[in-house]
């Protein structure tokens, strides 16, 4: 497992556990400024993908595995900022979503030391949202805004965009998707007249895992939260949820097995 950490002396780091070891994968008390925010995320292999600041004003995506630290992207190049987690897969492709100096916004996926366009703003996309996820097979979800159909989630795969949701449907709004090894989709959207949620398919109600203002354990979903990671292969998703007489909760949800 990978985790971020506060050190006694107020710095930062992220860490891996392995084989029963913990292994300082970086932090302030080395070459960087700041670790974090969001994240990490690791694969199977135990590369660590990572945001952090080398100095004020010079941030970037690094990988580490507890031996070396290598750099993805970094604000020396073309990007002006970083957003929502790195999510890195199995054969070590590493894919971000990041702003340009010349402010088009992008998701980018990183191998072997190049990086490949996934997908840009431009004649089709007016905004792309901040938390693209990935699976091992490449294939990229995210949600996005078209400049002449509005917002919606896609899947890019080998350079081909895929539309997953129809602009006259239910969703009036996307914020994220999460994709599994199989291609099975939850995605975080608002119903039209609705409540922000968490959902397994295009029905609000017959797919809705869970949403703000949703009866849960005698309460009710004040707030909730996933990330690109919250999935996994068998389907199962892990969410954190805020409840309005103030529980705050790990749930797991079994929608897509």
């Amino acid at each position: 497992m990978s985790f971020y950490g506060d050190l006694r002396d107020d710095g930062q780091g992220v860490f891996l556990l392995r084989d029963g070891r913990l292994q300082t994968v970086a932090s302030t008390r080395g070459r960087f400024a700041s670790i974090g925010p969001l994240g990490p995320t690791m694969n199977e292999a135990g590369t660590v993908a990572f945001r952090a600041d080398r100095s004020a004003g010079a941030s970037g995506i690094f990988t580490g595995d507890g031996a070396a630290v290598a750099t993805v992207a970094d604000t020396d190049g073309p990007w002006r900022r970083f957003h929502g987690l790195p999510v890195i897969n199995n054969n070590g492709t590493v894919v971000f979503r990041a702003d340009r100096k010349d402010g088009v916004q992008g998701i980018y996926a990183a191998r072997a030391g190049s990086i490949r366009t996934v997908v840009e703003t431009g004649d089709l996309f007016e905004t792309i949202s901040l938390f693209p996820s990935a699976n091992d097979h490449g294939t990229v979800a995210f949600a996005a805004a078209v400049r002449t159909g509005g917002p919606g989630l896609f899947t890019e795969d080998e350079g081909r965009i895929t539309p997953m949701s129809n602009a006259d449907g239910p969703f009036e709004a996307y914020r994220g998707a999460l994709i599994n090894a199989a291609g099975a989709m939850v995605f975080s959207a608002t119903p039209r007249g609705g409540s922000l949620g968490l959902f397994a398919g295009p029905d609000p109600e017959a797919d809705r895992i869970l949403a703000v203002g949703s009866s849960l354990l005698g309460s009710a979903v004040a707030e909730f939260a996933s990330n690109p990671v919250s999935v996994n292969a068998a389907g199962h998703v892990a969410i954190r949820a805020s409840l309005t007489d103030g529980r705050q909760l790990i749930l797991r949800a079994d929608p897509i097995e």
